[in-house]
């Protein structure tokens, strides 16, 4: 056993272990059990958010013109952007709203165009920027466990665990587009910029005025580009000379924030020699307008989605729902690990055996729930999730059972070979010959198996992981990990474990 501490696959397995456990850090505070460990929203109660995006992809077949392109001519008539991409291996166009098929080829039919293809839907790297995008929005508000993730190619899911539905539920489905306009004549105004020409924005409302009711803000920068386009309008539409008839308004996804208001006669005087670049959107008065300008900085802050999203499924798991969950789950795990050392005791019937067996399998669920502890991680343990970690379980000792019964291979017996059928009372007694070369051998062999076994297992659990398949992808990461720290960490430890013990 002495060569058991000289061993450094034993003193990895024991490195891990207790680092993992400090990851984790299992601490008693005001009566309740809490660690580092994240859980999903069907373990800690929650909210879940299932979204579509508002647009479409189309082919046209449509004779253009050196001066319009197709993209300009449907911008036009569509009033919103259109982008073209290449889809299903063609020339396709992005429409970043929903048109209804009939009033498309009326706008098409009228330039002697006609339409060729027709899906609701945007590309993938159009999903993957909006997911981008809308993840750094919800991180803003805040919230630790926050999973945003797509769904194939045509949705995105949010889950907001510990969160009420309400509370995340405009930012989601608002897309953020910011825009300045100027009143020019009448009622009518005209664009001067889009939130894209802001540079930078205040971390934090500001009140616009002193004392107590005045209005709150949201302070931000303008580019050089955005700062030559607020000076250009005021400049042209006369808000510079009568700042009374021209005020400026600020809207959020074409709403008005409430605010509109002339420029200041300061402004006003500055914007004649040279650009301005500070601007304050005021948001109202009150808590109210507060929370409308912390919602202001955030779609400031992140960008417009590139898309509106709508709702298409959502709902809530009680927090005391998900706590059953979660005990019932840390049940399974126990009667799992009872099972195992019930069938293990059986079939040895040696304790020198089935003891590091036991504790090799606990060390690995030690480690694994380590790694998802870890910072930046951010991986939250859903049902799926211990589901895998009941898997890796399984695997791992019909791992250990191999590596087993392939070191008892290695044993060589002596005694009598006879095949005469004898009475026991005359039976020599049979022994073994232990020889480390032999357990080498036997561990070589079982290794052999091991590692093609492991790579299957992962093999398999890859297309779950990497397809976007919702929550089956939680089991399939758990999986992979177990199998991974296993064949790397566990069983090469408990290989010279059990290969020490036995030879003693």
């Amino acid at each position: 056993m002495r060569d058991l501490f000289k061993n450094v696959r034993f003193w990895l397995l024991i490195i891990l272990v207790i680092l993992s456990i400090c990851l984790i850090h299992p601490s008693i505070s005001d009566g309740k059990f809490q660690t580092n460990l994240n859980f999903g929203l069907d373990l800690s109660g929650g909210s879940y958010l299932r979204m579509k995006p508002d647009a479409m992809i189309i082919g046209v077949d449509l004779p253009t013109s050196k001066e319009e392109s197709v993209a300009d001519y449907l911008e036009k008539k569509l009033d919103t952007t259109v982008t073209p991409v290449y889809y299903g291996g063609e020339e396709r166009y992005e429409v970043r709203k929903i048109v209804e098929r009939e009033k498309l080829e009326e706008i098409l039919g009228k330039k002697g165009g006609h339409l060729t293809y027709y899906e609701l839907g945007i590309t993938k790297e159009t999903l993957d920027q909006t997911k981008r995008i809308l993840e750094d929005k919800l991180n803003m508000l805040g919230v630790k466990d926050i999973v945003v993730r797509t769904m194939g190619d045509k949705y995105i899911v949010v889950d907001l665990a510990g969160v009420n539905l309400s509370d995340a539920e405009n930012i989601v489905s608002s897309p953020g587009v910011f825009e300045l306009r100027i009143k020019t004549e009448g009622e009518e105004t005209k664009h001067i910029l889009y939130g894209d020409d802001i540079s930078s924005v205040d971390p934090m409302p500001t009140r616009t005025g002193y004392g107590d009711n005045a209005p709150w803000g949201a302070g931000f920068t303008l580019s050089e580009k955005g700062a030559d386009k607020f000076r250009e309008a005021t400049l042209r539409y006369g808000a510079v000379d009568d700042p009374e008839r021209h005020p400026i308004s600020m809207l959020l996804d074409g709403r008005d924030i409430g605010f509109s208001a002339p420029i200041s006669p300061e402004l006003a005087s500055g914007l004649r020699e040279k650009k301005s670049y500070g601007l304050v959107a005021q948001t109202g008065i009150g808590e109210e307008g507060k929370k409308r300008a912390e919602d202001l900085i955030i779609h400031l802050s992140a960008g417009a989605l590139p898309v509106k999203l709508s709702i298409d499924m959502s709902g809530q798991v009680p927090a005391t729902l998900g706590e059953q969950f979660k005990k019932q789950i840390g049940l399974m795990i126990v009667l799992a690990l009872i099972a195992v050392s019930l069938i293990t005791g059986y079939r040895y019937k040696r304790r020198e055996i089935v003891l590091p067996m036991l504790i090799t399998t606990f060390s690995e669920v030690i480690i694994i729930l380590g790694f998802a502890s870890m910072p930046r991680i951010g991986w939250q343990l859903d049902i799926p999730s211990l589901a895998g970690i009941i898997a890796v379980i399984g695997t791992g000792i019909d791992q250990m059972i191999v590596i087993t019964d392939e070191l008892i291979k290695s044993e060589t017996p002596t005694g009598s070979k006879t095949k005469k059928k004898t009475k026991k009372i005359n039976a020599p007694k049979r022994e073994v010959v232990r020889s480390r070369k032999g357990y080498e051998r036997g561990l070589s062999n079982a290794f052999k198996i091991i590692v093609v076994s492991a790579a299957t297992t992962i093999f398999a659990m890859a297309p779950l992981l990497f397809m976007g398949l919702g929550k089956l992808s939680g089991f399939a990461l758990t999986t992979i990990v177990g199998v991974l720290i296993g064949i790397l960490v566990t069983r090469p430890a408990y290989g010279a474990i059990i290969k020490e013990t036995m030879a003693s």
